[in-house]
């Protein structure tokens, strides 16, 4: 037996994230064709790193976007693309690490549930996120402006 989970976009960031609404300087978030995109306002961040704020004042407006490029024994990798002023995501995503962790760990997942690589790549914990939902996970997919988790659901 299969189970699907759908969830919005928003719904899926609030996997990790404690509050269950979009951050504020979230001006656009997107769900298709196997890719979530989001833009950013990064004017809008009020309690971000020192280096984020001198960052934002050089590139206030952020699109980035990720694509699953692996589904493995329950990790999702997700390749991540980012236009800020030319600055790849290779130097992007570390400046989110810290942020990404506490927002994890206030959230209740376990370490590494949430994992940013210096390679530009995001691994995503599905079994950890979706908690207890499901013991072994089949598929993850961005479709139709939806984030979809299929996988052998755990007993009740």
């Amino acid at each position: 037996m299969t189970r699907v989970v759908v969830l919005s976009p928003e719904e899926a960031i609030a996997l990790v994230r404690p509050r269950k609404t979009l951050p504020s300087f979230v001006s656009e978030l997107t769900c298709d064709d196997g890719v979530i995109a989001v833009t950013a306002d990064l004017r809008r961040l009020a309690y971000a790193p020192l280096p984020v704020k001198i960052a934002a004042k050089a590139v206030p407006v952020m699109h980035a976007s990720a694509r699953i490029t692996s589904v493995w024994q329950n990790i999702a990798v997700l390749k991540v693309e980012a236009d800020a002023a030319g600055l790849p995501a290779t130097k992007l995503l570390p400046l989110a690490s810290g942020t990404i962790e506490k927002m994890a760990r206030k959230s209740g997942l376990p370490e590494n549930a949430v994992q940013l690589r210096k390679d530009g790549t995001v691994s995503l914990d599905l079994l950890a996120l979706m908690r207890g939902q499901f013991t072994e996970v089949t598929d993850f997919r961005f479709e139709g402006g939806k984030v979809i988790v299929e996988g052998v659901p755990a007993q009740d």
